[in-house]
């Protein structure tokens, strides 16, 4: 009993790290990625709730989401609003290519834009706007490394 429990652990050390974060079910049914325990080199340690790849070369941060919350459609000049969710990324030093989908349901997909000066550089902010509710599968690559993670997209209202 006791080899057979030292074969198992050992098969378990020996398997190789998963590249997406892990998911748990949300009770609406949506696999939700759960952040990683840790933060990057150099990035703000405050929360623990980065998204990152297994050999965490990219990393994603959405600044004040428990959930992801849809806000409004439409800028307000006034304010400075823009539709989306600010995302702060920490990833290999090319350009950051963002794409995603809802998975429950039909939607357009995904919009990323980033008015940072600094694409090419290891830290950019940017904005995602996720154009429905539902539960979102996220994908971001920049040179060959590559995050995937699921959000549930959840109205503000």
């Amino acid at each position: 009993m006791i080899s057979l429990l030292l074969i198992l652990i050992g098969a378990l050390l020996a398997a190789p790290i998963q590249s997406a974060p892990a998911l748990t079910a949300h009770s609406s049914g949506c696999p939700v990625s759960l952040p990683v325990p840790d933060y990057p080199v150099g990035g703000p340690n405050a929360s623990n709730a980065w998204y990152a790849n297994a050999d965490r070369t990219i990393w994603a941060f959405f600044w004040g989401w428990d959930f992801v919350l849809r806000g409004p459609d439409q800028p307000d000049p006034k304010t400075g609003y823009e539709p989306g969710q600010k995302v702060l990324w920490y990833k290999p030093a090319s350009p950051l290519i963002v794409t995603g989908r809802r998975t429950d349901g039909a939607a357009p997909p995904l919009v990323y834009t980033s008015r940072d000066p600094r694409p090419q550089g290891t830290m950019q902010a940017s904005r995602i706007y996720f154009p429905t509710t539902g539960c979102w599968d996220v994908d971001a690559k920049a040179g060959s490394s590559e995050l995937r993670f699921v959000v549930l997209v959840k109205s503000s209202k």
